[in-house]
């Protein structure tokens, strides 16, 4: 049988999925030299409980690009066609990766926008402040699933020419499996460093890593 015939991906979704993975950066670029060197870096129940430095900032659109451009690249390789059984129905493994890629550059550029509205917001000027950095505690979950998540998603750039048709479904449905991933470490990341605190980071990141998980579980049983 010969092999389905590669569709290249579409440059006006290229171009949009590139512009929104670099959105965050061009936000903070244009905001830099309004922005104060201390800024409001966490807001907890009762406001803001945390000050940090805007450099911190930076890690939002690198960690945007990254995965967002990772999910792209995946997206590139595909042939257009391969589909994944999910419950009743099916997947398309080249729209996963797109919506995926898109999710993740909107969760980074809307957190963004809405950390440097805060940092800006004239009422976060007064007061003592005191910085303190980031616990890396808090970005270790996210963060694994996020490494995790688009090793996964990349996974299948070395599958076989000649793997057979169960084999190559599999490398797909762990494709699709990684994308989830990354999205779900992405809403992590922002949610346990901007919002959430205390207990509620671990009810937080356990809650969307249970709903993943789940959906990982469902794709890829077959192969478990």
């Amino acid at each position: 049988m010969d092999e389905p015939t590669a569709k290249p991906l579409s440059p006006v979704v290229t171009a949009v999925c590139l512009l929104l993975a670099l959105s965050p950066a061009i936000a903070l670029a244009v905001s830099w030299g309004m922005l104060p060197d201390v800024i409001p870096a966490h807001w907890g129940a009762e406001g803001i409980d945390r000050w940090g430095s805007k450099v911190e900032m930076v890690a939002v659109p690198a960690v945007t690009f990254l995965a967002s451009g990772g999910l792209l690249f995946g997206a590139r390789r595909t042939t257009g066609d391969e589909r994944v059984s999910f419950l009743n129905g099916s997947l398309g493994e080249r729209a996963v990766m797109v919506v995926s890629s898109i999710c993740v550059s909107l969760v980074g550029l809307v957190s963004l926008v809405c950390w440097i509205t805060g940092a800006l917001a004239p009422e976060a000027a007064g007061g003592a402040i005191e910085t303190a950095t980031l616990s890396w505690q808090v970005l270790g979950v996210p963060a694994i699933f996020l490494v995790a998540g688009i090793l996964l998603a990349l996974r299948s750039l070395n599958m076989p020419e000649d793997a057979e048709m169960l084999l190559e479904e599999q490398y797909h449905a762990q494709r699709i499996a990684g994308a989830i991933m990354v999205v779900a470490g992405a809403v992590m990341a922002v949610l346990s460093a901007l919002v959430l605190s205390g207990t509620m980071i671990q009810v937080g990141q356990a809650a969307i890593a249970a709903v993943a998980m789940v959906f990982v579980f469902v794709l890829l049983k077959r192969w478990l």
